[in-house]
C-alpha cells in the first residue's frame, strides 16, 4: 500500500521504549547531593560558631569591644580535627590607648592553635596595620585647634589657628622609639623661631591589644598607618 505524501517513515528504532534511569540511581543522586549540602551547611555553621568563640577570648587581650575574627581555608571541619588554622583575621575599632585612639586596626594572624573548648589558644604570628585617622592623631596633641591633613611624601600638613590669622607648617611624622613624632619642617608666612616648637608633638603608642609591637608609621591620604606585629599571641578564657 502507497505511504500518503509527505508521510514520516517509521522505523524500528522509533518504536523502541525509550530506557528510563533506574529508580535506585535517582535515589542515590539525591542522597548524595543532600549529604554534600548538609556537610557545606555544617562546615560554614562551624566556622560561625569557632569564630564567636574565638573572638570572646581574644577580646580579653586589651580590646574594649569584641574583635571581628574571620577563619579563612575550606574545609573548616579539618582545621577543626586539628585545632590549627592557617590564617585568622581579626578587626577592631576605637581602641583607646593613653593619649592615643587606634581608629582601626586589621592583622593577620597565621598558625593559630587552640584548645579543644576553644578556650584558648596561640597566635603563631600577626602582622597588621593600625590605623590612626588624622583627627585622632591631633586629638593626641597638646594643640585642641590642631589640623592635620596628608601633604605626601610622608608628610603632613599642620594647621593651627592663631586667632587672628592661622599657622600653616609642613611636618613630617616619623616613628621614635614607641613614640609617633610630628616635628615642623617650615611654615608658611612665618619664620621658624616665631612660633618654636608650638606644632610639634610626640604621642607614645603602648599598651596595644595582643601585647602588638609598633615597628614603623607611614602617612596616606587620611591619616597614618603603624606598622605592628607580634609572635607568639596567647589568649585565654582565664
Amino acid at each position: 500500500m502507497a505511504k500518503p505524501p509527505g508521510a514520516a517513515a517509521v522505523t524500528r528504532i522509533d518504536r523502541l521504549p525509550r530506557r528510563r534511569r533506574p529508580r535506585w540511581l535517582t535515589v542515590l543522586i539525591s542522597a548524595a547531593l543532600l549529604v554534600v549540602v548538609l556537610l557545606v551547611a555544617a562546615d560554614r555553621g562551624g566556622v560561625l560558631l569557632a569564630q564567636h568563640e574565638m573572638a570572646v577570648q581574644i577580646k580579653k587581650e586589651g580590646f574594649p569591644a569584641t574583635p571581628k575574627v574571620t577563619i579563612k581555608g575550606i574545609p573548616f571541619l579539618t582545621q577543626v580535627v586539628s585545632r590549627h588554622f592557617g590564617d585568622v583575621r581579626l578587626e577592631a575599632s576605637r581602641i583607646t590607648e593613653g593619649p592615643l585612639r587606634i581608629t582601626n586596626l586589621k592583622v593577620r594572624a597565621r598558625d593559630v592553635r587552640v584548645d579543644s573548648g576553644f578556650g584558648s589558644g596561640t597566635l603563631g604570628s600577626v602582622d597588621g596595620t593600625a590605623f590612626v585617622s588624622f583627627k585622632d592623631l591631633a586629638s593626641a596633641s597638646d594643640n585642641p585647634d590642631l589640623v592635620l591633613t596628608a601633604a605626601g611624601n610622608n608628610l603632613v600638613k599642620a594647621k593651627m589657628d592663631l586667632g587672628i590669622t592661622d599657622a600653616t607648617a609642613t611636618a613630617t611624622v616619623t616613628k621614635q622609639g614607641n613614640s609617633i613624632v610630628v616635628k615642623t619642617q617650615s611654615i608658611e608666612g612665618f619664620s621658624r623661631s616665631d612660633l618654636g616648637d608650638d606644632l610639634d608633638f610626640t604621642v607614645p603608642v603602648k599598651g596595644l591589644p595582643m601585647g602588638l609591637s609598633f615597628q614603623s608609621v607611614t602617612v596616606s591620604s587620611n591619616g597614618v598607618g603603624l606598622h605592628v606585629t607580634g609572635r607568639n599571641v596567647k589568649f585565654s578564657d582565664s
